[in-house]
C-alpha cells in the first residue's frame, strides 16, 4: 500500500483515457483554474486556482501544494470562465437548458456505489479511497495492471426549477408539486416508449409541457 496526495493522483490520471460516462479524471477541468466564489452570506470571494471534484461535486481549490475541498454549507454559487455553477443541496450544478424562467440543472458525479462493485470483482483495480486528514484530500492504492482499470463510472443528478422552486428530477417529486390540472400532460410524457429519466431530450420535453401557462 502507498499513501499518495490527492494532487499526485489528479496529475497521473491526466494522461489516461476516458469513454462515455466512465472517466479516468477526479475533477471536471483538466487543470484548477480562477473561480468567483459566491458565499451564503452574501460574500464574494476569488479563488486563483479551484475547480469541481467529481467524487461529490464540491468545490476544491489549492492552497500551496496541497488540494482542499471547500465547505460546502457556506457555497452558494462558483463562477468559472466558461461556466456558472449554483449549489443545489451539496452538489455543484449548471443550466443545461431552459423554457422561459424555468430551468434544467444538471450535476455529474463519480459513482462510487458502482465503483466500490467494481472494486469487489477486479482483484487488480486501483483501489481508490477517498479519505480527508482534514480538509487535506488523500487516497490509498494497489498497484494496477491496466489503464481501463481507473476508469470510473459517472452518475448524472437533475433538478429543475420550476416556478422559482427547485424540484428533484424523480417521478414522484415532480408529481406531488405539479397541480392538478398538470398531471395528465405529464403521464402522458413520462409514459412514452422513448421517455426517459436520464435523457436531457425527455427532461426538457417534459419541463415544456408543464411549464405552459
Amino acid at each position: 500500500m502507498k499513501k499518495k496526495t490527492f494532487l499526485m493522483l489528479f496529475m497521473a490520471c491526466l494522461g489516461l483515457t476516458g469513454q462515455a460516462q466512465r472517466t479516468t479524471k477526479l475533477t471536471v477541468y483538466p487543470s484548477f483554474k480562477p473561480a468567483i466564489i459566491q458565499l451564503v452570506d452574501g460574500r464574494t470571494i476569488t479563488q486563483p486556482l479551484a475547480n469541481v471534484f467529481l467524487k461529490n461535486g464540491s468545490l476544491l481549490y489549492m492552497n500551496l501544494n496541497n488540494v482542499m475541498e471547500a465547505n460546502m454549507k457556506n457555497v452558494a454559487s462558483v463562477k468559472f470562465d466558461d461556466r456558472e455553477y449554483v449549489k443545489i443541496d451539496s452538489l455543484l450544478t449548471y443550466v443545461v437548458d431552459s423554457v422561459g424562467s424555468n430551468k434544467l440543472y444538471k450535476a455529474t458525479v463519480i459513482d462510487v456505489d458502482a465503483y466500490n462493485r467494481l472494486l469487489r470483482n477486479n482483484v487488480n483495480i486501483t483501489n481508490l479511497d477517498f479519505t480527508m486528514s482534514g480538509d487535506h484530500l488523500a487516497y490509498t492504492t494497489l498497484d494496477t495492471t491496466s489503464e481501463d482499470d481507473f476508469l470510473m463510472p459517472l452518475i448524472n443528478h437533475f433538478y429543475y426549477e420550476l416556478d422559482g422552486k427547485i424540484i428533484r428530477v424523480h417521478e414522484r417529486d415532480i408529481w406531488r408539486r405539479l397541480p392538478k390540472e398538470k398531471r395528465r400532460i405529464y403521464k402522458t410524457i413520462v409514459g412514452k416508449d422513448d421517455f426517459s429519466w436520464t435523457r436531457v431530450e425527455s427532461l426538457m420535453e417534459l419541463l415544456k409541457y408543464i411549464s405552459e401557462k
